[in-house]
């Protein structure tokens, strides 16, 4: 009998009136776990009806297990949480219907992003599903850890688990749980862009249905093969698709309003606006109808489209009143995404709490094998042979029953160790997410602050006024140094910061540090002193940036921590070989100095050495603990001398290898030039604000430049009409600038540079742009000379 049948048959069932309470329970139950199934939500009579019948029996709990989950789907979150909390405090043995109810909240959880309530769960049914031995709960279980991993996007982490989901589920011949690892490994590559892998996933999907007595995943797999069109742009393929996914006889509005959403934008892309407008509005009506409570940057961009397409219906005024919405909408729910996925980082505590408690088994079992030992000891002084057997036997059987629980508490800390190092690595890949969002988040103001300030530097001629001006980029600047030292940090921690060693003037770098400091020390009535020993070689062999970026730190913090005297920079020569040369380099001042018990926390990130001392002087706490770790890359440390208000002296030493006369010696770069041999530039970049900046800065220049929103646009305007370069930003709306230079490369074959220009500085993304196809990447704040530099390279 089909599935609509059978549901059928148990309303009517369920409405009659000649069958007693406990019946119906029965019946309820069984309805309510094939509407599961179809992930369908009963009508508001029959769910009043099962609201009825929900008890603590066994039939009962079934139902309410239903009802959390139905109320999950149509984002009723505090009924569904009202239920989930009976059925699982519950006092009954139905511990495997505790399982289900602890998964289906999880589920619940990761769609409404409260990760970190997720994650705790996650332990528990881990413990459900070991004491109960079942293969089907383990496959469950595995599943939930990849739908938590897929939801906050650790796509690697997520595929593993879902494969032993489905190899242990293929194993036991879970044929539902089949179909869902299946049609969700293919949502994981659609949502990577491997869309070939993506749909012969949900193509096997299908095939497994045969397997079960029903069209269980077809519905879901049409809906997933959809999607995936739309992504890929095969708007004829998507569209016929779309149809079949919502002329499905077990169509669910939880799915189909995602599929009229798609639907409208794919229209609209094709001036199709009236057909836009009616699958938009049927979108807003599903939404509106059974996902009340949800608020989701989902459901925000449904605004945006609008706003769209009224702007393409020539209605601008109403089209702006609504993009005004859309932004409301998109910022609240997106702080809510954000909260959420910072929460999950508390992952960590539990993980030690693990590790402690299987600590504390294992000294227990050591203690009790100590026992046995001594007693065996005690038992060697009996006379009596029979007595010396029975002991040996006792022994022998509990020494055996002792290693047999010692192998399996260590199996267990092994597993309890494996799940602490996974869950270790989602803190740390989430602390550099959440380090790259804040960098990318600070950079892009900063982007038009530092940018419009150089520009204005150049053409201002009143010199108060351009004094301002540069005083304006300098402090932009000084906070862009704060970012660039969370990302050296980064990168020092993660061991992908390398030095860049070349041939220097060791006394033009210091030059060149007094000169940048010469002002701020004279506006506290300090003075910069050398101490240079004669014997320095004039060129040495060294990473002129990171050693200035050492000095700079002690010297900056000499300055901020003094009132009177003068700052002196020394250098002594060691040793000195035709080879290499030993130095040891030092600043020294005469400000407040550092105390004993403050030296210990002194290359501490992220701390000073007092409290006050942020609130006082400033500053962000990672400067010495990154100058440490630069001098570590050079066999080197930072060493401190301190009496509390006499002064400090910070020194380090060098072994530097020696520039012979055949070592090419660094040379001034030539000015950029003004007028190009190839003038055509694409620039892909959202932000209004950017553009201008990019636009004042080759202002000045032959270049023609023509402005496009998104990836979408930069792929048709080159296929429209060819250019010499493209400039292009990775976070855009509708396709990102890695989505669309893989596009570029390897769909249309296309060989022009493209430079990305992004506040994406970490060293993953700049790895990520290379990867992706793009020649060059240029970091926001942009400034001006690498940009002319970089064209220059490919347009000249």
């Amino acid at each position: 009998m089909p599935i609509g049948e059978i549901t059928e048959t148990l309303e009517a069932k369920l409405n009659a009136s000649d069958y007693s309470l406990e019946e119906k329970r029965h019946l309820g139950a069984l309805y309510t776990a094939l509407k599961l199934r179809l992930h369908h939500t009963p009508s508001k009579p029959i769910y009043d009806l099962l609201s009825s019948l929900a008890d603590n029996s066994p039939s009962g709990m079934k139902i309410k297990l239903g009802l959390a989950r139905i109320d999950g789907i149509n984002a009723k979150y505090d009924s569904a949480y009202t239920y989930f909390g009976e059925l699982i405090n519950a006092d009954f043995n139905d511990k495997e219907t505790k399982a289900y109810a602890l998964a289906y909240l999880i589920l619940t959880y990761n769609e409404a992003q409260v990760f970190a309530s997720s994650a705790e769960l996650l332990n528990t049914l881990e413990e459900l599903s070991r004491e109960l031995a079942s293969p089907k709960l383990t496959a469950l279980y595995y599943y939930m850890l990849a739908d938590y991993n897929h939801s906050i996007q650790s796509y690697d982490i997520a595929y593993n688990y879902y494969k032993k989901s489905l190899a242990l589920a293929q194993e036991h011949h879970f044929w539902v749980l089949i179909s869902d690892n299946l049609y969700v490994i293919g949502i994981l590559f659609r949502n990577q862009g491997q869309y070939e892998k993506a749909i012969s996933y949900f193509e096997k999907t299908i095939e497994n249905d045969k397997n079960i007595d029903m069209s269980y995943s077809e519905y879901l797999a049409l809906y997933g093969m959809a999607s995936t069109y739309f992504r890929t742009d095969d708007i004829d393929k998507a569209l016929a698709m779309a149809d079949k996914v919502t002329s499905h006889p077990l169509t669910a509005s939880f799915y189909d309003s995602e599929i009229y959403r798609l639907k409208a934008k794919a229209l609209l892309k094709v001036d199709r606006l009236k057909e836009a407008r009616e699958a938009l509005d049927m979108s807003r009506a599903m939404y509106n109808d059974y996902r009340t409570d949800e608020k989701t940057t989902w459901r925000a961009d449904l605004e945006k489209l609008a706003a769209e397409i009224t702007a393409k219906e020539g209605d601008f005024q109403t089209a702006y009143y609504e993009y005004i919405q859309f932004h409301n909408d998109y910022v609240e729910a997106k702080k809510y995404e954000e909260l959420e996925l910072l929460e999950s980082a508390d992952l960590i505590n539990q993980i030690a709490q693990q590790k402690e408690r299987a600590l504390q088994l294992e000294a227990q079992n050591q203690a009790y094998l100590s026992m046995l030992e001594a007693k065996e000891a005690a038992q060697q002084t009996q006379k009596l042979y029979t007595r010396w057997l029975i002991v040996f036997v006792v022994l022998t059987l509990l020494t055996l029953a002792t290693i047999l629980v010692l192998f399996k508490k260590a199996k267990q800390s092994n597993a309890l160790t494996a799940l602490a190092k996974e869950k270790a690595e989602l803190h740390n890949r989430l602390k550099t997410e959440f380090i790259s969002n804040i960098s990318h988040e600070i950079r892009t103001p900063l982007n038009a602050i530092i940018g419009f300030g150089q520009v204005l530097t150049e053409k201002l001629q009143d010199k108060d006024t351009k004094k301002l001006t540069n005083q304006i980029v300098n402090s932009s600047e000084m906070l862009l140094q704060l970012i660039n030292d969370l990302l050296d940090f980064s990168k020092i921690e993660a061991g992908k910061l390398a030095l860049d060693y070349g041939p220097y003037n060791l006394r033009h770098s210091l030059k060149k540090l007094a000169d940048i400091f010469h002002a701020q020390a004279a506006n506290k009535g300090l003075a910069i002193v050398f101490n240079i020993d004669k014997a320095l070689p004039k060129q040495l062999i060294y990473d002129e940036l990171r050693v200035k970026q050492v000095l700079a730190n002690l010297i900056s913090n000499a300055i901020k921590f003094s009132t009177q005297g003068h700052i002196e920079i020394g250098v002594h020569v060691i040793r000195l070989t035709e080879q290499d040369c030993t130095l040891e380099i030092w600043v020294k001042d005469q400000g407040i100095g550092i105390s004993e018990t403050q030296k210990e926390n002194l290359f501490q990130p992220f701390i000073q050495a007092e409290s006050s001392t942020a609130r006082k002087y400033g500053g962000s706490g990672l400067g010495l603990n990154i100058s440490n770790k630069l001098l570590q890359l050079m066999n080197s440390q930072i060493a401190v001398e301190s009496d509390i208000g006499k002064g400090s002296r910070f020194s380090f030493t060098l072994t530097l290898l020696t520039a012979n006369q055949h070592t090419p010696l660094p040379v001034d770069k030539p000015a950029p030039v003004l007028e190009f041999s190839k003038t055509h530039v694409l620039l892909a970049e959202d932000n209004d604000i950017n553009v201008e900046v990019i636009q004042a800065m080759l202002a000045a220049t032959n270049l023609q430049i023509t402005r496009v929103k998104d990836g979408n646009q930069a792929i048709h305007a080159f296929a429209d009409k060819g250019f010499d370069i493209i400039l292009m930003d990775i976070q855009m709306p509708e396709m990102d600038g890695y989505e669309a230079t893989r596009v570029l490369r390897q769909q249309m074959g296309v060989t022009h540079p493209i430079v990305a220009l992004t506040a994406n500085a970490m060293q993953q993304d700049i790895d990520a742009c290379f990867s992706a196809g793009m020649d060059a990447h240029i970091s926001k704040p942009i400034q001006k000379e690498n940009l002319m530099t970089v064209l220059q390279r490919f347009l000249q």
